[in-house]
């Protein structure tokens, strides 16, 4: 029975008095008895007793009484409080809450139990505030603020969403909920995180609500505020998140092992131990078995080649589409085995009749090849029965992303995860599929980071997979360093998530190139059947998924390798914690959604990651190419398409401005490949360099658009480059050189990639480089002066946004301005007047239309060539600089 309820009963069987004197004679019976020595009746004595009894550092300054119990109540089981401890003087703190025993008189007498209820040793737990039951607080890492959490200390509520809850499991909760916060009723949590981290934040905390306002590195700030009740922020400010902590009903089996593993004297080994003899034993029987009953068909083609299987029928394709499809379908995989199962190695559509794929400007859906294939291998040599299956995603059409599960990973910093596919309704509607992740945390502290919010920092040397913020998806092994970044390439900034696991299980071609003995914790040897799963990229740049279910890890790694992949992760293992599920979700309010498992097999339920996980997980969407919104504009696919024609690349809206109507061309990121030649105008050279005016081989034939650059005055030429040769200085780099305004680099890589640089960030003009000198109009979120007249003119602007999209603004204006606005608006971070000096309309021949591109032009022009689409997925290397320089040491 709940001490409190005691208490309440005794109260009514004895009046006042006599219940003052019956806690007077016992208070002072417990105090000969257990207190011969008391702390000091103040605040600094209180921290004392807290510091002394969990050996930490606690500050007077940040401890926050919860309502008493009672005299009697606080006599015998305490007084809850609940404060901040650090190991150190000025440490990372973590929320601790502990009953300390209070004399009627308000004598601290000593510490019963004390919980560490955030356990972050990288997140600073500051700025504590507590009112009535609740309390909140804010977590700080990596130099800004993480997160706000508001406690719910009277209990979890979030079990209300489990109505079913059995006896068994609410027992079960119980002795978590002792076990974690010596509460039997836990403690509810809600988490805001912020997708936009801050450098300082206030909190008010208020009977019904929590205030927070948070100051942001520009200067500015944003203010929002939770409903304590609902758990629902009133009013968000952008960047921000709140989710309820969720502790999910386990199977008793689950519960017990880690239950058990918990306990500090017993730890994983001996779990471990015993799963390896159940799961050995288990596989002995399954080899006598098939041994007995079908050891007929299990010759292996070990003395000759592997046989390729027939190709699959070609889809219909248009002209574009023949020999620039990205490599999909994959090919066939050929079978270690002479006698095939059927199917084996075949590449199918999933029978989903229900499932969503690519719609894009109003474009037919089934125009678009499957998104997502499957079929099954069996690379084990020694059990024929073994399958693994294979699912490939079309990295086109897909974007990956990930989550945190509600236990784990058990961050360093802030509150667990949400457990759950974002709620966001430009999120939501648009997954096909969810599958799992990777260790629990006392696995091996593999990191994560989802969004910018570091759960685990990374381990040196793991197998990683990242989200960049373009949706590209990188695989590679970490380099030597806990920090973010580090990668050949990429600065850290373009990294928004990552997720690791152990060594890579395929790299370069090779099972196990690292040679690892043991693919999961502290087993014995790496022959252990269980269930399992990875994942992967291709070399063609697309993603597989691996499970199953009676697999080793070495068996796990041979199925991805002769799936075609370059680089290969060990994710989960064992029962209930693997799983893949496809699903088409229209509504999550109403749960209208369809769910399907990849296998009966899999032990977890269609809608885990739909609705709760307690472990990390991958998702993927179907990617929309549509530009970025674009306010008052509506933007819709324009003209010839570079392939596949089913995925549209460039895109026109018509943005108004208080000048008049902007048109807007958008070419997206990598679909285009750029040149600029020289116009017949041009200036005299005074380099000796003889410019380039047109194309030549394969380039003449693929392209899409031109847009005039103008050509520069005689009097002041700016600086222009064709093919890696500076034919005019750069007038920005010029002493005393006159020039009306700031100006930029429009500046083509060898490769084809556009950028606008300032001239001092360009260190060197190398081979097959094309650059344009042009005036500045937007930097940043500033918009410059441009060239401004008196009489409306044609005008052009060039932008690009930070993800590399490509836009022409063009209109009739008197000034350069709204141009840049325009392109401000549709996200653009630098922008460029395409006016070389002598002024040009800026005009644009299109492919297919009556104006089509020409071979030369008397103006400077960028010519944007069809390029076709690549999927998203690639193989990183870690910068070696880093590896240098901690050799140099």
């Amino acid at each position: 029975m709940d001490q409190r309820l005691i208490l309440a009963r005794v109260r009514r069987v004895l009046p006042g008095w006599r219940l003052g004197a019956f806690v007077g004679a016992l208070a002072s019976g417990v105090v000969v008895a257990r207190a011969p020595s008391t702390p000091s009746p103040t605040v600094d004595g209180v921290a004392s007793m807290l510091g002394e009894s969990i050996q930490r550092v606690v500050a007077s300054s940040d401890i926050r009484w919860e309502p008493s119990g009672g005299v009697l109540g606080d006599l015998l089981a305490g007084r809850r409080v609940v404060f901040l401890a650090s190991d150190q003087v000025h440490g990372p703190r973590d929320v601790w809450r502990a009953a300390v025993r209070v004399t009627p008189d308000g004598r601290p007498l000593d510490v019963v139990e004390a919980h560490n209820l955030t356990d972050t040793p990288l997140g600073d737990d500051h700025l504590l505030v507590a009112r009535g039951s609740r309390a909140a607080f804010a977590t700080f890492a990596y130099g800004q603020e993480q997160s706000v959490s508001l406690l719910d200390l009277t209990g979890d509520r979030s079990i209300r969403a489990f109505p079913d809850e059995t006896v068994l499991e609410r027992v079960t909760r119980w002795l978590t909920n002792l076990q974690e916060t010596g509460s039997r009723d836990g403690a509810g949590r809600i988490d805001v995180t912020l997708e936009q981290p801050a450098i300082a934040v206030g909190l008010a905390l208020h009977p019904d609500s929590l205030e927070m306002e948070f100051l942001d590195a520009d200067g500015s700030r944003r203010h929002a505020q939770l409903d304590c009740d609902k758990g629902e922020l009133t009013s968000p400010a952008p960047g921000m998140r709140a989710e309820s902590v969720r502790h999910l009903p386990k199977r008793f089996i689950l519960w017990a092992v880690d239950t058990v593993r918990a306990v500090p004297w017993i730890g994983a080994a001996p779990i471990a131990w015993l799963e390896e003899r159940v799961f050995g034993l288990r596989d002995d029987l399954k080899q006598l078995a098939f041994r007995i009953h079908g050891a007929d068909a299990t010759e292996t083609l070990a003395d000759s080649p592997p046989r390729a299987l027939p190709a699959l029928p070609p889809a219909v394709l248009d002209a574009s589409q023949v020999t620039e499809d990205g490599h999909w379908p994959p090919p066939n995989i050929p079978s270690i085995w002479k006698t095939l199962e059927p199917g084996e190695g075949v590449w199918q559509v999933p029978h989903l009749p229900w499932a969503k794929k690519l719609e894009a400007g109003g474009l037919d859906p089934t125009l678009a090849p499957s998104p997502m294939l499957r079929t099954f291998v069996r690379p084990d040599p020694e059990r024929p029965y073994t399958r693994v299956i294979l699912v490939a995603m079309d990295m086109r059409q897909l974007d990956l992303d990930m989550e945190a599960g509600t236990e784990d990973p058990k961050p360093l910093t802030g509150g667990h995860g949400p457990g759950r596919i974002p709620r966001d309704p430009t999120i939501y509607p648009r997954v096909v599929a969810a599958f799992n992740g990777a260790f629990k945390t006392e696995h091996g502290n593999y990191g994560m980071m989802v969004h910018k919010r570091v759960l685990l920092p990374p381990q040196p040397a793991a197998a990683t997979v990242i989200v960049l913020s373009d949706d590209r998806v990188g695989f590679g092994t970490w380099a030597d360093t806990h920090e973010i970044g580090h990668i050949r390439g990429l600065d850290a900034s373009d990294i928004v998530s990552l997720r690791q696991n152990l060594d890579p299980l395929v790299d370069q071609g090779e099972v196990n190139p690292m040679g690892r003995a043991l693919w999961g914790y502290t087993l014995p040897g790496q022959g252990m059947q269980t269930e399992r799963s990875g994942l992967c990229v291709t070399s063609d740049g697309h993603i597989l998924f691996a499970w199953g279910d009676d697999v080793s890890g070495t068996a796990l790694g041979k199925a991805m390798k002769i799936g075609g992949c370059s680089y290969a992760m060990h994710l989960d293992m064992n029962p209930h914690h693997t799983g893949f599920i496809f699903t088409s979700i229209s509504d999550l309010k109403s749960k209208n959604y369809r769910s399907e498992l990849l296998s009966p097999l899999m032990t977890v339920s269609p809608e885990r990651y739909i609705e709760y996980a307690p472990k990390d997980f991958f998702y993927v969407t179907l990617r929309d190419p549509t530009p970025l919104p674009l306010p008052g504009a509506k933007w819709q696919p324009d003209g010839l398409q570079p392939p596949p024609a089913w995925a549209p690349a460039v895109w026109s809206a018509r943005s108004d401005v208080a000048d008049g109507p902007v048109d807007i061309l958008d070419i997206e990121a990598g679909r285009a490949a750029f040149r600029i030649r020289a116009g017949m105008k041009e200036p005299d050279t005074k380099t000796g360099a003889v410019p380039l005016h047109e194309l030549e081989g394969d380039d003449a034939h693929r392209v899409m658009m031109s847009v005039g650059l103008g050509h520069a005055a005689e009097k002041h030429p700016r600086g222009l480059a064709t093919d890696g040769k500076l034919v005019y200085p750069i007038a920005a780099l010029t002493p005393g050189g006159e020039r009306l305004g700031e100006l930029a680099l429009l500046v083509v890589q060898p490769n084809g990639s556009l950028s606008i640089s300032k001239a001092e960030e360009l260190s060197s003009i190398s081979a097959h480089m094309d650059i344009s000198e042009m005036p500045l109009v937007l930097d940043g979120d500033k918009v410059l002066d441009g060239h401004k007249g008196v009489e409306l003119q044609p005008r052009a602007a060039l932008g690009i946004t930070r993800n590399g999209r490509v836009l022409v603004a063009r209109a009739t204006l008197t000034s350069d301005e709204p141009l840049a606005s325009a392109l401000r608006r549709a996200g653009c971070t630098r922008a460029v007047a395409l006016d070389r000096g002598a002024h040009s309309p800026g005009f644009l021949d299109r492919a297919g239309t009556v104006t089509p591109p020409r071979g030369r032009y008397d103006d400077t022009v960028l010519y944007a060539l069809a390029r076709p689409m690549a999927p998203r997925a690639f193989r990183f290397e870690p910068d070696s600089t880093l590896a240098e320089a901690g050799h140099a040491k």
